[in-house]
């Protein structure tokens, strides 16, 4: 390249004596010396915009993720959203090559950790797994800080879960019509701990109180976890949140569960009776969770996110966990987990409007 530089035209007429007096002097060295310097300069300009403007533009993507991921559960540890979340996570990690490090931002049926995603940097290292209450909440709770259907990225639903009610194991209360039976008598007297307002959990007590036409008290905690801790040492009666966070109490013999709330038994517990079987076939109450980033995510890195998931859903170890809760594995592409938040607003908006709000 130097000796085209130099045999090159352009240097010549640069180089090029034009005055009779001309002698090539130590300044004249310097001129040239610059002009090179200039020649080259200029070059190297024009490759690197070239590299540029040759770089893919899904550039995001090849390069997402090379640092952990983290997913924030907006609950306590040891509810469902934390137990369904933990292995689902360590095999995405897998599946994306990197470590994804859980977040327990507890709150307000989940809309303190909820918030915080939303405004977060929408890069694809800030994600939310949650529940139904991503859209039920926004009926029953005023003044929140973001919009579901907004201010998030849909990326994946990825799973249903099985509801139960359970009680306290030292309670007299053996079975669910016995429970009807008590919370018809003393209107009132039962009292079901929940994650809070909006929560699935909180939706499942106020179903139950329709179904059966009966009044109970209900008693919100920081996340479904802690609320089965307090039922499990008799501090509240019952709670109807997932089998996945309380079936660890029920079989260590500190909750009992009367119920399922499905139409059929859940392979995770046969042993707990569906509600068509306590005569209640209306009681179906199933929750649904998912994947979500901050608005404005990427699509390459959407997309890449929903791959993942899909992958990691259709593995073994996340299929065995989830079956031994009461969980079954279900995958949407960004643009169907979308669609399927607008109706779930839609629907639970004409069930919910005005009523059940917790001042």
């Amino acid at each position: 390249m130097l000796t085209q530089a130099f045999q090159s035209r352009k240097f010549k007429e640069l180089t090029k004596n034009t005055s009779p007096k001309f002698k090539y002097s130590s300044h004249n060295r310097m001129n040239v010396g610059y002009v090179i310097k200039l020649y080259f300069l200029n070059s190297a300009i024009y490759f690197v915009t070239a590299l540029g403007l040759l770089m893919p533009v899904n550039s995001n993507a090849q390069n997402y993720p090379n640092k952990p991921i983290k997913l924030v559960v907006p609950f306590a540890p040891s509810g469902g959203t934390d137990v369904i979340a933990r292995p689902f996570a360590k095999v995405l990690g897998e599946k994306l090559g990197v470590s994804i490090i859980i977040d327990n931002r507890p709150g307000a049926a989940g809309t303190v950790g909820a918030e915080y995603v939303a405004k977060a940097a929408p890069d694809g290292y800030t994600l939310l797994v949650y529940h139904i209450a991503m859209i039920t909440s926004h009926h029953l709770q005023k003044n929140m800080g973001y919009d579901a259907l907004k201010d998030f990225t849909p990326i994946s639903i990825i799973c249903n879960a099985t509801n139960v009610i359970a009680i306290t194991a030292t309670n007299p209360i053996k079975t669910f019509q016995e429970l009807v039976a008590e919370a018809k008598k003393k209107p009132g007297s039962i009292n079901f701990g929940t994650s809070g307002a909006g929560g699935s959990d909180h939706l499942g007590g106020q179903l139950l109180q329709i179904i059966t036409n009966t009044e109970m008290a209900h008693i919100p905690f920081k996340g479904g976890g802690p609320a089965n801790v307090a039922a499990a040492s008799g501090d509240i009666q019952i709670t109807t949140g997932t089998l996945a966070q309380a079936s660890s109490l029920i079989k260590a013999g500190k909750l009992r569960g009367l119920v399922v709330m499905q139409k059929e038994r859940s392979p995770a517990m046969p042993e707990i009776p569906s509600a068509p079987e306590v005569g209640y076939p209306a009681l179906i109450h199933p929750s649904w969770f998912g994947i979500w980033g901050p608005a404005k995510l990427p699509k390459d890195v959407t997309q890449k996110l929903s791959l993942a998931i899909k992958e990691a859903l259709e593995s073994t170890e996340v299929k065995q966990a989830f079956s031994q809760i009461g969980a079954d594995p279900i995958w949407m592409t960004p643009t169907q987990f979308a669609n399927f938040n607008e109706q779930e607003y839609n629907r639970w908006n004409s069930v919910l409007k005005g009523k059940f709000i917790d001042k």
